[in-house]
This record gives C-alpha cells, sequence and structure tokens, in this order.
C-alpha cells in the first residue's frame, strides 16, 4: 500500500475535527503512522478523548484503502497534504494550516498571488473596482484568489478570467458544491482556464456559516496581498483583513464615501493603517515594481475599445456613482434621443452599465 492511500484515509475522515489533524501528523510524523497507532499510543498524544479514539479506530477497521482511493482517483478531482513537497509554503507558515486541500483544476505556486475579497451586496462602484482589478491584476501575471461568493468575489473572478489571466477560487463547501449555484459559470471558467477551486472541506461538505470564517484564513494565507473592495462592519470580508494582519500580510484597500454603510468597513482599515488604492494602474505598476513583469506574455488581452468622439464626450460625463439622464441631458446640451442612442451604443459596448432604471455608471 502507498503512502498516497493513507493520505487520503485521514483526508476523508470524519471523526478528527479540521484543527486536531495537522496536530496528529506532528506528533505520529505521517499519516502511515497515524493508522497503525494503537489505542494508548493514540491516548499518549492527549489530544483525543476515549470516546472519539473508538470511534476513530473503529471507522479505520472499516475503511477500505485501495477501493476508496481509486474511486477517488477516478474522478475529477484531486488533493494535497501536508505530507506532500507541493503542498503551499505559505499555508505552512500558519498557526491553524489545514492538513490537506481538495481541489479541481491546477493548483498554481502562489508566489503573485493576490486576494480581493468584499461585500456580497456590493455597489456598481464595487463591482467596477472588482472587475478592474481582477482583470488588471491577472492581466500582469498575478494570480487573483478569492471566496466565489456573490458580489465582490464573483466580480473579481470575473475580470481575471476576461483578463486570460489566473484564478483561485477557495470554497466555504466541498469543492464540488457549487455555491452559489449562479456562480456555476464561473466555476467551470476556472477549472477550464487552468485555475483552481479549493477546500479543506470533505467532497459534499454544505456551504454552513461557520465554514466560511476559517475558510478566510487559507484566502490570507495563500496571498501575498489582501485588497478589500466595500465592507460594511463587522463584515466577513474584516474577518480576512484580521487574518491578514496575523499572517503578517499588506492590506489594501478601495476608499468610500463617509457615511456610507458599504465602505465603513474599508474605511475604518484606512484608519487603521491599511494601504489605499488611489489609482488601479498606479497600484499594479507598484507591484511590478516590486514583483518585477510576469515571465511570460498573457494570450489574451482586453482589446481597447474605437469609440467615436461622441461616445468619448458622453463616455467621460460618467463616472462609478449613478447618474441619471436627465442629468446627462443638462451637462451635455445635447438632443435627447441624440444621448440616449449614444448611452446605449455604450451600454452595447460594456462601457456604461445601468444599475437601476435611467441610471448608468462608467465601467471603463
Amino acid at each position: 500500500m502507498e503512502n498516497i492511500h493513507y493520505q487520503y484515509w485521514f483526508m476523508k475522515n470524519e471523526d478528527i475535527t479540521y484543527g486536531k489533524k495537522p496536530k496528529l501528523i506532528e506528533y505520529f510524523y505521517d499519516s502511515y503512522n497515524l493508522y497503525n497507532a494503537s489505542k494508548a499510543e493514540l491516548m499518549a498524544t492527549k489530544l483525543l478523548d476515549e470516546k472519539t479514539i473508538d470511534k476513530f479506530l473503529e471507522g479505520r477497521k472499516k475503511f477500505d484503502l485501495e477501493k476508496e482511493y481509486y474511486e477517488f482517483y477516478n474522478s475529477p478531482f484531486s488533493f494535497i497534504t501536508v505530507e506532500n513537497d507541493k503542498y503551499p509554503e505559505k499555508l505552512r507558515n500558519i498557526y491553524d494550516y489545514p492538513y490537506g486541500l481538495f481541489y479541481i483544476g491546477e493548483l498554481p505556486d502562489f508566489n503573485r498571488a493576490v486576494s480581493i475579497v468584499g461585500a456580497r451586496r456590493c455597489s456598481a462602484y464595487g463591482k467596477k473596482m472588482a472587475l478592474e482589478l481582477g482583470e488588471k491584476l491577472g492581466l500582469n501575471g498575478f494570480t487573483v484568489i478569492s471566496g466565489m461568493a456573490r458580489g465582490i468575489d464573483a466580480y473579481s473572478h470575473r475580470g481575471c478570467l476576461d483578463s486570460g489571466g489566473n484564478t483561485v477560487a477557495v470554497l466555504g463547501s466541498g469543492c464540488d458544491v457549487i455555491y452559489p449555484s449562479d456562480n456555476r459559470n464561473i466555476y467551470e471558467e476556472i477549472v477550464a482556464s487552468k485555475g483552481a477551486v479549493i477546500s479543506e472541506y470533505q467532497m459534499g461538505a454544505s456551504p454552513v456559516a461557520l465554514n466560511f470564517p476559517r475558510r478566510n484564513r487559507i484566502v490570507s494565507a495563500l496571498s501575498d496581498i489582501v485588497i478589500v473592495v466595500e465592507a460594511r462592519d463587522k463584515s466577513g470580508s474584516l474577518i480576512t483583513a484580521d487574518f491578514a494582519l496575523e499572517h503578517g500580510k499588506d492590506i489594501y484597500v478601495t476608499p468610500g464615501r463617509v457615511g456610507d454603510s458599504l465602505s465603513t468597513g474599508t474605511n475604518k482599515l484606512i484608519s487603521q493603517g491599511a494601504g489605499i488604492i488611489y489609482n488601479i494602474d498606479a497600484f499594479v505598476n507598484e507591484l511590478l515594481n516590486y514583483y518585477g513583469q510576469p515571465k511570460s506574455e498573457l494570450n489574451r488581452k482586453k482589446e481597447s475599445l474605437n469609440l467615436t468622439a461622441e461616445q468619448k464626450k458622453v463616455l467621460c460625463m460618467f463616472d462609478e456613482y449613478p447618474k441619471s439622464l436627465a442629468t446627462a441631458l443638462e451637462e451635455s446640451n445635447m438632443d435627447y434621443l441624440k444621448l440616449l442612442s449614444t448611452v446605449l451604443s455604450l451600454e452595447r459596448l460594456g462601457a456604461l452599465s445601468e444599475v437601476f432604471k435611467n441610471n448608468y455608471v462608467k465601467m471603463i
């Protein structure tokens, strides 16, 4: 029997909590020794109570090492544990590192990794920031990490995917459980583009609320920098920021308006010393000056829009905050039908987005 069989057995084990698994491996050195440990040896660790040990030993007897592993081997999923040299070094360096990760796709080396997190119910401004950050980081060879939640997470992945970049989703469910279900396209595109969807949770595990704070420590640990785009006070994004501080990561935020509930968390981080992204191009250039240019050019790049003079004039009237057609009409001195026609043409090109009826924001 190969060592990988014992690793898979321990990955599958549900008698031992996620937090205790690495400690048992530290004590027994590897899963093979743990598999062959006696009750007395397990008791000597002082990590488990007798009831848990009895349940653990009973489950071990029933587990068919070879059969179980080869059933998993023939699936599209993979796993990696701390017993493997390819286990991400950044994870080894945190206090409560996971014993292993299930994943689908291809794990990157995480050498140039930036995580982007933020509000699920984000504003049009937050959406624009997340899309642009994901796109420009992906285009310049950075791995974008997020949690595939609605809102900022999803837009960060989407921006990176659209640039041809590499992105990793860390789930609070099993990596075979697509949550939320309306992000199925993002999940499938991540896998198809040779990114990765990862989770420390069992295959089939439901996305229960308690999983997400624990998931956030992995998002932080795998990245070099954590970016928070819009966060309410006491939000999950601030939990990720707390982990980032604990892990010694740099934190950056996109600032928001004072009094806006979606900016309470990010503005508080600024008051605590977080870096401010005042210009995305300048921020990415700063990272490139530190990390160097990517080793290879990405195959796909967004083509510049070829706008008419009239389209450029109208586009300049909009920014990341919603503006009504009535206001734009007053500012432009254009004929209403001409203005409407130009705005609709810009919307088709993806340069403007209607966030609510007759109110538009700039998207490029």
